[in-house]
């Protein structure tokens, strides 16, 4: 797995999911286990690891709550 900045503070499972190779990504997991982090990660991830540009990049939640937290996140990341 690649040694990026972005990888750092995330345990294995999220790492796992953030690093995960090219194509779309469906992340499934219980209240707390950081799903909104891992797709904020990822989103990250994608624009300076690999290049992606972030018009291409959709990534869906199911609150108004997550979906702003997660903007937020990517913005300050």
């Amino acid at each position: 797995m690649p040694d990026s900045p972005i990888l750092h503070g995330l345990n294995d499972a999220q790492r796992t999911a953030v690093a995960a190779g090219d194509g779309p990504h469906l992340i499934l997991a219980g209240p707390g286990s950081g799903k909104t982090r891992v797709l904020t990660h990822r989103v990250a991830y994608l624009i300076q690891e690999m290049g992606v540009n972030p018009y291409r990049i959709v990534a869906v939640t199911f609150t108004n709550k997550a979906a702003r937290e997660m903007k937020g996140r990517i913005e300050a990341m």
